[in-house]
């Protein structure tokens, strides 16, 4: 091939992207919203196919260019919304299957889905294989069928926590940590074998919490009293026809049948409805910022984890984001959207800077997903409002510090090392040699000083006084039913409660139409592609378990305090 003809190439691939990115440039300018279907010749039907993961963030264009992309959380409420308000839609059938979401984002998706089932319309949940958050988001349906051959795991809720204590001592890893908190149990899992009074007494409170939320939910849907509903998850696992038989569903269906159940011509998923609803036009309608923070707070840049851990909530991006809002006269109100454990102090001090910088200009309501703890509170709490779901995990008002010292390990490993150093704790954070007692007193100062400035900010945000914040800090560990009950929100409800609670504020009429901006900007193809490579290699390498450890000595890694949720919690 000639130099030549390789130039015209380039240059024809060049031009169809560029046109096809003005295309979708023109489209985004003139699309409307709050409009009607398009192209379908009779009625439809709503079809959500529901499993793995429910993603905070829609997906990329670029993204969709290197695998298939799920349906965002966001995106499957619009679908729901907009389908309860649409004539044209005569019904929703939801397949649920293996869905690995927290209960924050299941609850919200179920409030959708209660929002559809209201309007009178029909709604079918299908189940093949359920547990008790399957079970539980199939519940916002009228109608529950099952498998013949299904299996419901509704046999109540159960957090396990897994200690590494034993593993360490035996590889010679000293776990070295100081926090501030009397439940502020985040190295537990690496100092301890087993749960102290503290930690048991949190993990108690919140499985509590969530398993009263779980059990009220199925009673008031399914029409039975709570006691019953106790006595049934007692029994369960349960095959199809027992589930039947006690009321847990309704019809033992296979998928099709359920179809043929709704009154519709034809179905349509979620993405191409909401694409064909928007229609085309002029978009008047007021614009709202939806800045995210979703995963470790982390200095610099958000980015998604590389050690498949999630993703990273990075303050310099969510503060671009937050200043572009507050640039932008067209931007009415803020909504900080946080679904984060937390992580370093310093970044989520930055953040609630920014965040305090733009309700100076500007509403700020802060939406809680699955958990908005430790340093994911800390970055809500100076909005002027804040929601969160039930069973959002939140507050963890406290601080640690540590690091693995490894000088065991690297001397059965026939490793040796020297150290020159100038300063008294100028090898502090090193990982050849534990803390001596002076260097541990720096780090309790240290963390001792964030706290104190934690629980004051706290008690600013909320308009409480210190001791009324520290009597619930401590590093404790709330759903969010309890936190609403404790002052530390001011609300309950999804994305959906908190643009109320802007419009609210900034004067719109209640259920106003509005759009959602995403700020700041989406990332290039070359960095989306990067950024999938480190993620993919570093999960292959190291494998999950070992990846998280490795991700545990990132977070340390002499950054300052850890304003984080006290441990991986995951209730099922």
């Amino acid at each position: 091939m000639s130099k030549r003809t390789a130039w015209v190439l380039v240059a024809g691939v060049a031009a169809v992207v560029i046109g096809a990115a003005a295309v979708g440039a023109v489209a985004l300018l003139v699309r409307g919203g709050g409009r009607t279907p398009v192209g379908w010749a009779g009625s439809v039907y709503l079809s959500l196919d529901v499993q793995g993961g429910l993603p905070e963030r829609p997906s990329s264009t670029w993204s969709g260019l290197l695998e298939t992309p799920r349906p965002s959380l966001r995106g499957l409420v619009e679908s729901i919304d907009r389908a309860a308000g649409d004539s044209r839609v005569k019904g929703l059938v939801l397949r649920v299957g293996g869905v690995s979401a927290g209960w924050g984002r299941v609850q919200e998706l179920r409030d959708a889905l209660l929002r559809f089932r209201a309007t009178g319309k029909p709604s079918w949940a299908h189940l093949d294989f359920a547990g008790n958050r399957e079970y539980y988001l199939a519940t916002g349906c009228e109608r529950i069928a099952a498998a013949p051959t299904a299996m419901l795991n509704v046999s109540g809720l159960a957090a396990e926590v897994m200690f590494l204590r034993g593993t360490l001592d035996k590889v010679g890893i000293q776990a070295q940590f100081e926090g501030v908190g009397k439940y502020k149990n985040a190295p537990n899992q690496f100092t301890e074998t087993g749960f102290t009074e503290p930690h048991r007494e949190q993990m108690e409170s919140l499985v509590d919490s969530l398993f009263d939320q779980y059990v009220a939910a199925v009673a008031e849907s399914r029409g039975i009293e709570e006691d019953r509903v106790r006595r049934l998850i007692d029994e369960g696992p349960f095959d199809a026809a027992r589930a039947s038989e006690v009321g847990l569903v309704d019809e033992l269906l296979y998928a099709d049948e359920v179809e043929a159940r709704v009154p519709a011509v034809e179905r349509v998923g979620p993405a191409n409805y909401v694409k064909s609803a928007r229609g085309f036009g002029l978009d008047g309608r007021p614009r709202f910022a939806l800045v995210y923070a979703v995963g470790d707070i982390m200095p610099g840049e958000s980015a998604s984890g590389p050690f498949g851990e999630g993703s990273y909530a990075g303050a310099e991006t969510i503060g671009r984001g937050l200043r572009q809002a507050t640039r932008d006269d067209s931007i009415r109100a803020i909504i900080l959207r946080v679904d984060s454990p937390g992580g370093v102090g310093m970044a989520a001090d930055a953040i609630w800077r920014e965040v305090g910088r733009a309700r100076l200009r500007k509403p700020v309501i802060a939406s809680m997903g699955d958990a908005a703890a430790s340093g994911g509170y800390y970055i809500a709490m100076n909005g002027d409002a804040i929601v969160g779901e039930p069973g959002t995990i939140t507050g963890s008002i406290g601080v640690f510090s540590g690091k693995f010292s490894m000088g065991g390990l690297y001397e059965k490993l026939g490793v040796s090392h020297e150290t020159v150093r100038r300063g008294r704790n100028a090898a502090i954070f090193s990982s050849w040699e534990p803390w001596t007692e002076e260097e541990r007193a720096k780090i309790r100062g240290l963390n001792e000083s964030f706290y104190e400035t934690f629980v004051a900010k706290a008690a600013e945000g909320r308009g409480r006084t210190p001791e009324e914040i520290h009597a619930v800090a401590q590093g404790r560990v709330w759903t969010g039913q309890q936190a609403l009950e404790n002052g530390l929100i001011d609300g309950l409800g999804g994305l959906e409660a908190a643009v109320a609670a802007a419009r609210e504020r900034t004067g719109l009429e209640a259920g106003a139409p509005v759009r959602l901006v995403v700020l700041p900007e989406r990332k290039s193809l070359w960095e989306t592609i990067m950024e999938r490579r480190e993620e993919e290699l570093a999960v292959r390498l190291l494998g999950p378990e070992a990846g998280a450890l490795v991700g545990w000595a990132e977070r340390l890694g002499g950054k300052g305090p850890l304003a984080r949720l006290p441990f991986e919690l995951d209730v099922r």
